[in-house]
Order: structure tokens, then C-alpha cells, then sequence
């Protein structure tokens, strides 16, 4: 019964466009950081370093929800590691390999790579596209014809096209040196707004919005940007007047001052949670079964995609690690259902556009086109983006095999695609993780334990990211009636906390996390 909940959800979401501002300048700019390097490696007459340039210019797409200086550590990491990802495919493209080890090596060299950015980034929180693109990066450079003299020059090029990348992904703060914050800010304010009146999911995607946008004032959020913050919880959790919110999204959307919030009480953030990789690295928890199942996953969809006699097998691992770039169960299976119907649709559209690409200069035009279309519509709904994600890798691969068979292409995307988002699914549901129960109890016991504002929030995201976690990982949920009942009432205290000033005063020695 709960699976044909979740198939139910994936269809509903073909047609629900996500809510909040998605400026036009965001795809805009990870599309220049693709354009420009893909331009010089045709320029010059080298193909093959298309490849190595495309994602080391993808470093773009991290961070963009982060202020500036925090997106330049982001990107920084990022670039090094996908640059550590296109050398790590190279290196078992160009070992002479023979037998099955040609077959063994490549698929593990890619589920290593699948795993650790599975883990690296959900540890570090850097969101979309999380290890997607290190896993397409190693899957494509194990498919490409190198010779060992030729990885310094892969290596190199893929570090510089990361530079720029981050250059090109930086160059907005020239414009709106605060636009990090006004694009948190509102589509927080807009999430709020659009669940006034609505079911609990509605007030969980505000909650989150909230959480979101405090994550990226950081430990520092003051001024008008806290106050209206701090209105718009009141507004959420403490039915306050939503008038003066309306009012604010039209002036978000500009360039000018903010004005002041409307008065009253604003928590003062507390100690900042940081991002403690090597921290999570240590202590085994819910971080180390997702990344263990895509691990597992990538390098089964490549093995069983090779022995059906597919071609372009890394696909399968592609769709695979899509599908299980969520941490439960049932969002899985939404996410597979939607990839496998956006993809149906994306190689019919890509085929005929293909076909009218006769030079190198017209696939170009299709490679940015297409990126455009990824950034513009993959925040809005994932079926449209995994529309816009299969043309897009069907170009990148027609361009750089200079004229593969468009009929073959189209064959090897649809299948390895669907095999690898049924290896996702089944992988799993059968790798169960345990450490599910255990977050869910920690997220309980630290919900008595809040007595500020910002940290009762984040708490009560916790508690309900981990009952849905447990919920879809495990098909069921011990208890839920009590889980959802201390959600509730610990959302009716944080509308207490906000109407007092964000902090229990009876309680001043309660600890923090």
C-alpha cells in the first residue's frame, strides 16, 4: 500500500511546479561557466578534452544558495574533487586492461567515486547537485579512449575549467552583492505565505524554507534581514499578520535597501551547527548506509548494463545514483518513476534535435540551450529537469564521439537509464538502514532539550526529516501517532518561543547543541 502511495506522489509530481523565486541569472551563469570552455576545446580541435572542460565547469552549479565567500570554499572543494573524479575514470580508461578486468575496474573505480561523493556531500550539505555530477564525471572519462601521457593534460584542463567556473559562478556579486540573501529570504517569505491554511506539508516546506534561509544569513543574521526572518516565524508558527510579507517579495526581487520589519521580538542565532565531514566520517550513522547503497548500486547497474550488451554503460550508474541521491526508500521510487518518464520524453525531443545538427558549431548551440534548460526547470519540477538532463547528456555525447549513431544513442539512454533506476530502487529497499530508528529516537530526546527558538527549529526539522526517513526506509513507522504528536507540539512551543523573544527564560541553563 505505501509503494503505490509513493508511485501516486511521483505522478502527481510530474505537474507541480515548485514554489519561490528561481532567478533566470542562476541558470544563466552555470551556463556561461559550460559555454566558454566547451567553446575552446572545439576551437582548438580537441574533442576529447570536451569531457574533462564540461565538468570541471560544472563546479558552478555548487553552493549558489550560499553567500559569496562561503560558495568559494564550496566550489573550491568541489572543483578538487571532480577534478579527483575525472583522473580517477581516466586513470582506468587508460590502464591496459584486458579479460575482465576491463570490465571490473572501470565499474568499481565508478562505484568508489559514487559512494565517497555520496557521503561527502551529504555530509558537507551542499545540496543539488550533490555527487550526481563526480559519478557522471568518472563514468564518462573510464569510456574514453586515454593514453596514460594523456591524464596530466585531462587533470589540468578540468582544474581550470573548475577556476573559471567559480569565477563565472562569483562574477554576480558585481551585480547584487546581497542576492544570496534576497533569493533565501524570499522564497522563504513565499513558502510561508503559501502555506497559510494548509496541511502539515505545506508548513513543513515553509519550516524548511526558514531553516534554509538562517543557514544562509549564518551565525551573524541581523538587522532587517533577521526582522523579517524572525516575522516571517511568527507569521508561520504564531498566526501574525501575513500583509507586511506581501508587501516585502516585490522589494526582494529588486536591488534597493530592505525596510525595517515590522516590531517585535528577534532570536538572536545561537552556536552555528558547522560542517563536519571527517566528524561524520568517524561516527557511523544514517550517512553511511545511503552512500553504501549507491556504491553498490552504480557498480551493479554498469556490470548488468555491459552483460546485456548495452552501450554507454556509465548511464546506468548515472540513473542509478540519481535515483538514490535521496536518503529514503520511498523517494526512490518517485524520483525513478519521474527520471524514467522524463527520459522517455527528453530522447525523443533530443533525437530530433540532434538530427539538425550537422557541425560542431550547432551541437554547441545545443549543449547551451540545453544546460539553460537544466538549471531553469530543475528547481522548479525533476521530471522537466530530467527532460532537459537527457538532451543535454545526449549532445555532450554525440559531440564528443563526433557523430555516434543517433538511433544507438537513443537506444543506450532509455535502456541504461531504466536499468539503472530499477538496480536504485531495488538496492534501496533491500539495504535497509538501520541507523533510521536511532536518529529518530536522538531527534526526540532533543526536542525536550531546545529552549531557543533557532535551535527548537532546527530540531523539529530533524525529528520530521527523520521520521520520513525511517517512514520510507522501513515502510512503516513505529509509533507515528507519537512521532507527529511531538512535531505538533513542538511547533506550538516554538509560536510561544517567537511571541516571548525566541528564548525560555525559566530554563537559561539548557544545553545547546
Amino acid at each position: 500500500m505505501r509503494l503505490a502511495v509513493h508511485l501516486l506522489r511521483s505522478v502527481r509530481g510530474w505537474t507541480r511546479i515548485a514554489p519561490g523565486a528561481h532567478p533566470w541569472w542562476a541558470a544563466a551563469s552555470a551556463t556561461a561557466a559550460l559555454a566558454l570552455p566547451l567553446a575552446a576545446t572545439l576551437a582548438l580541435g580537441r574533442p576529447l578534452l570536451a569531457a574533462p572542460a564540461t565538468f570541471g565547469a560544472l563546479t558552478a552549479l555548487y553552493g549558489r544558495t550560499e553567500t559569496y565567500g562561503r560558495r568559494l570554499r564550496t566550489q573550491a572543494w568541489t572543483g578538487l574533487g571532480l577534478t579527483l573524479a575525472v583522473l580517477a575514470g581516466g586513470t582506468a580508461a587508460a590502464l591496459p586492461l584486458t579479460g575482465w578486468a576491463d570490465l571490473l575496474v572501470p565499474a568499481l573505480v565508478v562505484a568508489a567515486v559514487a559512494a565517497v561523493a555520496k557521503f561527502v556531500t551529504d555530509a558537507a550539505r551542499t545540496g543539488p547537485p550533490a555527487g550526481i555530477i563526480p559519478v557522471f564525471a568518472a563514468g564518462t572519462l573510464t569510456a574514453e579512449p586515454l593514453h596514460p601521457s594523456d591524464l596530466p593534460l585531462v587533470g589540468v584542463v578540468t582544474l581550470a575549467c573548475a577556476v573559471l567556473g567559480i569565477a563565472v559562478s562569483g562574477a554576480a556579486v558585481l551585480w547584487r552583492a546581497d542576492g544570496p540573501e534576497r533569493v533565501a529570504v524570499a522564497r522563504a517569505v513565499g513558502a510561508v505565505l503559501a502555506a497559510r491554511g494548509h496541511d502539515a506539508a505545506a508548513r513543513h516546506r515553509a519550516a524548511s524554507a526558514l531553516h534554509a534561509a538562517w543557514t544562509v544569513l549564518g551565525p551573524r543574521a541581523r538587522g532587517p534581514w533577521a526582522g523579517w526572518l524572525a516575522h516571517a516565524e511568527r507569521v508561520l508558527h504564531a498566526r501574525a499578520d501575513d500583509r507586511p510579507l506581501r508587501d516585502l517579495l516585490p522589494v526582494l526581487a529588486g536591488r534597493g535597501p530592505l525596510p525595517a520589519a515590522p516590531a517585535g521580538p528577534v532570536p538572536v542565532p545561537g552556536p552555528w551547527p558547522r560542517r563536519r565531514v571527517w566528524t561524520a566520517l568517524r561516527t557511523p550513522g544514517v550517512l553511511h548506509v545511503p552512500a553504501l547503497r549507491v556504491g553498490i548500486a552504480c557498480g551493479a547497474a554498469i556490470l548488468l548494463a555491459t552483460a546485456c550488451g548495452l552501450g554507454h554503460v556509465y548511464w546506468a550508474a548515472v540513473g542509478a545514483a540519481a535515483a538514490l541521491q535521496s536518503s529514503s526508500a520511498g523517494v526512490t521510487t518517485q524520483r525513478a518513476v519521474q527520471r524514467g518518464a522524463g527520459t522517455l520524453v527528453g530522447v525523443v525531443i533530443a533525437a530530433v534535435l540532434v538530427r539538425l545538427a550537422t557541425d560542431d558549431v550547432r551541437l554547441w548551440v545545443l549543449v547551451v540551450a540545453c544546460m539553460f534548460a537544466v538549471e531553469f526547470c530543475m528547481p522548479r519540477n525533476y521530471a522537466l529537469g530530467t527532460v532537459a538532463i537527457t538532451g543535454l547528456s545526449l549532445v555532450l555525447t554525440r559531440l564528443g564521439t563526433s557523430g555516434a549513431g543517433v538511433e544507438r544513442l537513443v537506444v543506450d539512454r532509455v535502456a541504461d537509464t531504466v536499468l539503472g533506476v530499477l538496480v536504485g530502487v531495488v538496492v534501496a529497499v533491500v539495504v535497509r538502514n538501520r541507523h533510521a530508528h536511532r536518529a529518530l529516537d536522538d531527534a526526540l530526546d532533543g526536542l525536550g532539550t531546545a529552549r531557543d527558538a533557532h535551535v527548537l527549529r532546527a530540531r523539529l526539522l530533524a525529528l520530521t526529516e527523520a521520521r520520513t526517513r525511517l517512514d520510507d526506509d522501513e515502510w512503516r513507522v513505529p509509533s507515528p501517532r507519537a512521532a507527529r504528536a511531538h512535531e505538533d507540539a513542538g511547533y506550538r512551543r516554538l509560536g510561544d518561543l517567537l511571541r516571548t523573544g525566541g528564548v525560555d527564560r525559566g530554563t537559561p541553563g539548557a544545553p545547546r547543541p
